[in-house]
């Protein structure tokens, strides 16, 4: 069967490489491989730290199980290393945030690993405590990246630099895409568009801008998540994040944008203050009104987005849904949960 597979973040090269891996024809469609948020993306696999509830917690709790094995899969077929740290997450409580702990009690409650614990010697006074989620972590995501392309290429996933601007429909059937270059064909469509999903579905996905900054500096071992900054540490540098602007696609880094992380990261770590400075980023998360993922679903085509700030973590669990789908004819229940017709 062939495959062609739309969009080239985390989560359209993650289920292209599921879909090879079983044996199928996957063609992979994208104007640009490195335009999606994924590469500007934190890399935390945090839902205990964003504070989730309901299906969106099961579903990204269920993808952070998966993390491990995810990650050796993509270093084992892209032959390369990838950073991925495993010993928790800092959710840092600030003054008037007390509401967080009584939300980890709850998560202890029903039997995952939390500690609430002092500040640590590097907070400000701002930081009243911390909370220990000890199932969570991060990945470098540059080094995802770059290990996912190379896995497309070790797969056999020939990948098509080409931008899709129409959709040729027939009764729930996708006849043919239409690019710039030229027209496409396969058994079978896959849709993994992030941020840019409205301009070929009439969904309600939209960007939602995200800037960053990459310090030289390496004040903490571990990541910092607060309400007002995350401070993330990589091997060759510390990336501090993020902003949340609805400015639709209005790119390049602000100076209130850089003040707004720069101050924020320093009322947490005063230490940052004495940072150098690497380089500023930005990218476009695909975010939906309700911060849900939104799935749909065709006689001959499925679509993927608005993971919106979790994009990261949700990679391995909607690859599998991907896989399970096309391979063994399983509609997962999350295209119910994740239907545009809540909305």
């Amino acid at each position: 069967m062939r495959i062609a597979i739309v969009g080239s973040g985390v989560i359209g090269l993650s289920v292209a490489l599921y879909l090879s891996l079983e044996g199928f024809k996957v063609m992979l469609i994208t104007r640009n491989p490195q335009e999606g948020a994924s590469w500007f993306a934190g890399g935390m696999l945090a839902p205990f730290s964003e504070g989730l509830e309901g299906e969106l917690f099961e579903f990204s709790y269920e993808s952070l199980k998966m993390y491990s094995d995810y990650v050796k899969l993509v270093e084992e077929v892209s032959r390369s290393k990838i950073d991925f740290w495993k010993n928790g997450i800092l959710r840092v409580v600030l003054k008037g945030e007390e509401g967080l702990i009584k939300k980890a009690e709850q998560y202890r409650e029903r039997g995952f690993s939390v500690e609430i614990l002092e500040r640590m010697d590097y907070h400000s006074e701002e930081v009243v405590s911390v909370i220990r989620y000890a199932e969570e972590g991060w990945v470098d995501t540059e080094h995802l990246m770059d290990a996912l392309l190379l896995a497309m290429e070790n797969s056999g996933v020939k990948i098509e630099i080409d931008e899709i601007n129409k959709i040729e429909l027939k009764d729930e059937r996708v006849e043919s895409l239409k690019g710039i270059k030229g027209n496409y064909r396969a058994d079978y469509y896959v849709f993994c568009t992030g941020a840019w999903t409205k301009e070929l579905f009439d969904v309600p996905v939209y960007p939602i801008k995200g800037q960053a900054i990459k310090i030289k500096a390496k004040p903490v071992d571990v990541v910092n998540y607060s309400t007002i900054s995350y401070i993330i540490p990589r091997s060759r540098y510390t990336y501090v994040g993020a902003t949340s602007e609805d400015v639709s696609f209005l790119g390049g880094n602000t100076v209130g944008g850089l003040n707004f992380l720069c101050g924020n990261a320093i009322r947490v770590v005063p230490s940052i203050a004495k940072a150098e400075v690497m380089s500023t980023i930005y990218g476009f998360r695909p975010a939906t009104p309700d911060e849900k993922p939104i799935f749909l679903l065709g006689e001959n085509y499925c679509l993927f987005s608005g993971h919106y700030r979790n994009g990261i973590l949700h990679a391995p669990i909607t690859a599998s849904i991907a896989k399970s789908l096309i391979k063994d004819g399983v509609k997962s229940i999350y295209f119910e949960y994740f239907s545009q017709e809540r909305f």
